[in-house]
Parts: structure tokens; sequence; C-alpha cells
């Protein structure tokens, strides 16, 4: 179960229901402090709307700073996390994020940002 704090920091920080933050690192420490664990991430492409049709993500949450800016869902959803320590989910998270993602000859990630599933 996932305590009060974590839920709490979750509503003060996350701008949407999938566990999005704009400072995912801040939360993996607050989360691994109280005792939280991370089951699964799912990556969103942070790109202008108007190049969504570029992105290797679609659909998905505006930007709450700039409007002109969305998070668009991706299809890479990675589960088996549980057991990973915070310092080997960073290392992934850095490496996914460094790499992008590109599908086909035309869609591609602009800005790869993760979204949290969490052991409860």
């Amino acid at each position: 179960m996932i305590s009060k704090k974590v839920q709490a920091y979750i509503e003060d920080h996350s701008f949407c229901s999938e566990y999005l933050f704009k400072d995912w690192e801040a939360f993996l420490d607050f989360l691994y402090e109280e005792g939280g664990r991370v089951s699964s991430i799912l990556w969103w492409d942070h790109c202008k709307k108007n190049m969504q049709h570029e992105s290797c993500g679609s659909g998905g949450y505006k930007d709450p700073d700039d409007q002109e800016w969305m998070y668009a869902e991706t299809w890479l959803h990675e589960d088996g996390f549980e057991e990973r320590t915070i310092a080997e989910i960073k290392a992934y998270i850095q490496e996914k994020r460094e790499h992008g993602l590109i599908l086909g000859d035309k869609y591609i990630s602009h800005d790869l940002v993760p979204s949290f599933y969490l052991v409860e």
C-alpha cells in the first residue's frame, strides 16, 4: 500500500493521473526514502503540440506550464523494476532519455519523460 506521505506528494507534484512529474528524480528520491518502490515505467514524449505528427507518442496531456507543449504517450512500457535499486532505475531512465525512441523512419522522441507504476 502506498503511504499517505507518498500519496500527498503525488497529489502535490503530479500533473495527471499517470504519475508524470516535472522533476521525476525528486519523486524517485522521495518515494524510496519513504520505502516505496517502482514496479514499471511508461514513457511519454514531451513535444510541441504542432510536432505531434512526428512524435513516437500519441494522445496525452497538455504541459501545465506551456500550452504549446504536450506529453504524448508512447508504446514503451517496461515492467520488472521491483528489485532494482534507485540508482539502477535512474541509470536506466538516463540511458533511455539519451538514446530516445525511433519508430520507422518518421516518428521520433523529442524529450522522453517517465511515469511510474508503484508497488502497492
